[in-house]
């Protein structure tokens, strides 16, 4: 399976997901991530790259390039496609960075975590897996930053510190 991404106009980004997910073999999704709201007190998702759709699919790059180039109208808000070099695919570090991350809704939920010695210990959630990639945690937002970065941005995502069990 590859993985490519879209950068789109924020007003069309809703629109060329239901466009792109009524095509067969294409699942196209954003990435997004559960925080902590201080003034309602609860939980609420937002993507962890604005403007940005996923795509998966079994296409490779230039049945991918060929299928984008025929979606016409369909496609309006598409600014452009991200690419490597070589290639606008996913790497498959960065495939496997996301499969950890995201739930089947492709969510990245809070983790939970005590501290200890000054760092991190995960013990609940998708930061299991990057405990050691933890840079800094805000207690106060409940949020913490990973020394991984993607399209150059680092990666953040919920994490609430409690008191050690």
């Amino acid at each position: 399976m590859n993985w490519y991404v879209l950068f789109v106009l924020s007003n069309r980004t809703n629109q060329l997901l239901r466009n792109l997910n009524k095509k067969d073999n294409i699942e196209a999704f954003i990435p997004q991530y559960q925080y902590y709201r201080r003034i309602t007190k609860d939980y609420d998702i937002k993507p962890m790259f604005t403007n940005y759709i996923f795509v998966k699919s079994l296409m490779n790059q230039t049945e991918f390039n060929t299928f984008l180039m025929k979606l016409d109208n369909e496609k309006d808000g598409l600014i452009k496609q991200l690419v490597y070099l070589d290639t606008s695919a996913l790497k498959e570090a960065e495939i496997e960075m996301f499969n950890y991350l995201l739930d089947e809704s492709y969510v990245v939920k809070m983790s939970q975590a005590f501290l200890q010695d000054g760092k991190a210990k995960v013990y609940h959630g998708p930061l299991k897996h990057f405990e050691k990639n933890i840079i800094k945690v805000d207690k106060y937002n409940q949020v913490a930053y990973l020394n991984l970065s993607f399209m150059n941005r680092r990666i953040k995502a919920g994490l609430k510190i409690t008191s050690k069990n």
